[in-house]
C-alpha cells in the first residue's frame, strides 16, 4: 500500500503498518481529531526504542518490560498490529527474565517500527 487508505472520499493517513479509520473510529475521534497524534505517536515510539535498547545494553529487563509495554499501548491506539504484537513477544520475554532472547525479539520489533515510523513521517 502507498500510505493513505481511502474512506468515505476521504484522504486517510495509514496503510499497512498501521490503519487510521479504525484507531480513530474506536477513539471516538474524527480522522481531523486524530491526525495530531501520529506526530506524537512517533516520538513516543522512537523514545521507548531507545529506552528498549538502553534497558538491554545495561541488563534491565524491567526497563526492556517497561518500555516494551507503553509501546504496545501506543501500537494499540493506531490499531498498528504488527508493532503491537512485536512489542508484546519482547515484553513477555524480558517479564519471563529470558534475556538471551530479548535481542532478536528487539530486532523484529524495530523492523516492524520502522515500518511503522516509515508511514507515521509521511502522514
Amino acid at each position: 500500500m502507498n500510505g493513505i487508505l481511502r474512506r468515505s472520499g476521504e484522504t486517510v493517513p495509514g496503510g499497512a503498518a498501521f490503519d487510521a479509520a479504525a484507531a480513530s473510529a474506536d477513539l471516538g475521534l474524527t480522522l481531523e481529531e486524530f491526525a495530531p497524534l501520529l506526530a506524537k505517536a512517533a516520538v513516543e515510539i522512537r523514545i521507548r526504542l531507545d529506552g528498549i535498547r538502553q534497558g538491554l545494553a545495561d541488563g534491565d529487563l524491567h526497563a526492556v518490560a517497561l518500555n516494551s509495554h507503553t509501546m504496545k499501548s501506543v501500537a494499540a491506539t493506531l490499531a498498528a498490529e504488527p508493532v503491537r504484537q512485536a512489542s508484546l513477544a519482547l515484553e513477555l520475554c524480558a517479564k519471563n527474565g529470558d534475556g538471551p532472547h530479548c535481542p532478536e525479539l528487539l530486532a523484529e520489533l524495530e523492523l516492524r517500527a520502522g515500518e511503522l515510523l516509515a508511514e507515521l513521517d509521511r502522514a
